[in-house]
């Protein structure tokens, strides 16, 4: 199986790695390189770029982790002029195996593959080792999956998640989501939760409040915030605090998730003591007479830098 290579393919840039082995019950990345994916004509262009970088290694097979839908044989990129078919790139490079796989859904497999260590503790439980996870990442947008083993292996449930409604669960909450309507229509949970979503959020609720919002950016809300700079962006973040916390135990509930709910995305390890230290463990756990259902069910962010990666050599691993 080994060397192989793994690629993170997003909207801007291609990285690769080299899987050289496993070590210490994880995989060993090397030869890392991001590449501009705007300055090659096609997917296979960057590979073959890749593969000269590697001085002559000839990787046995690879898998890359796409940002766009993949159907069948046909992946189209959402945000970079690519298009290709698998079976072609495993054909044109003589790999055994290729394999490409959402972006999202190769997230929810890494965590198959992840050390105590790779996690930050949100909330205490007891996971099992074999049964169902939840994935969510709130960036850029709002990432939804489900992890399920079967016959010796873990199978990504992609899905749309992070668009279905918003769930208030308080007076306030109600008040924000009704603001968030006159402007929005339809509020998705990723109007809320989300990079984006924290600014949709403190305008509602300046909406709420009777305040003039100023012009801001998701980082300044964070980061006034945490400094307690700001009352309203206070607030707002422990409302999106809240709003993650009813949602991740909703998809407890929805994946049955007894193997634990992971976090990752690039907001939260940003704000891991101010969400320690919110209602999301109580919004977690309220969950009327499935309480005791979620009450054991751990939640953690996904610490590993390199999450796109491993997730695609698990997968490779499990072909």
């Amino acid at each position: 199986m080994f060397p192989s290579i793994v690629a993170d393919i997003g909207g801007t840039n291609a990285r690769f790695a080299l899987v050289t082995g496993e070590e210490n019950g994880q995989f060993v990345l090397d030869h890392i390189q991001i590449l501009n994916g705007s300055e090659y004509a096609s997917f296979s262009d960057a590979m073959r770029a890749y593969i000269a970088m590697l001085d002559g290694v000839t990787p046995h097979s690879a898998c890359a982790a796409i940002a766009g839908p993949i159907e069948g044989d046909s992946v189209r990129m959402t945000n970079l002029n690519w298009s290709f078919a698998p079976s072609a790139i495993r054909e044109e490079f003589g790999f055994e195996k290729f394999s490409a796989i959402n972006d999202f859904a190769s997230l929810a497999v890494a965590t198959s593959a992840l050390l105590p260590t790779d996690l930050i503790s949100i909330r205490e439980g007891e996971r099992e080792a074999t049964s169902n996870k939840a994935i969510l990442g709130p960036g850029t947008g709002l990432g939804v999956a489900g992890l399920a083993y079967s016959n010796g292996s873990w199978l990504p449930i992609p899905s749309e998640g992070g668009h279905v409604n918003i769930a208030p669960a308080t007076p306030l909450e109600c008040d924000v989501v009704k603001a968030a309507m006159a402007q929005h229509g339809y509020v998705s949970a990723e109007v809320f939760i989300s990079g984006p979503g924290l600014v949709n959020l403190y305008n509602a609720l300046c909406a709420v409040k009777g305040e003039q919002p100023r012009s801001l950016q998701p980082k300044d809300v964070t980061s006034e915030a945490m400094a307690g700079a700001n009352a309203t962006c206070k607030e707002t973040l422990e409302l999106f605090c809240s709003f993650i916390g009813t949602l991740s135990g909703n998809l407890a509930l929805t994946y049955g998730a007894k193997g634990g709910v992971y976090l990752g995305g690039g907001v939260l390890p940003r704000i891991v003591d101010f969400l320690k230290s919110s209602d999301f463990n109580t919004r977690f756990a309220e969950k009327g007479v499935m309480s005791p259902y979620v009450k054991d069910i751990p939640v953690d962010i996904i610490g590993h830098p390199q999450t796109a990666f491993l997730g695609a050599a698990a997968w490779l691993a499990q072909l």
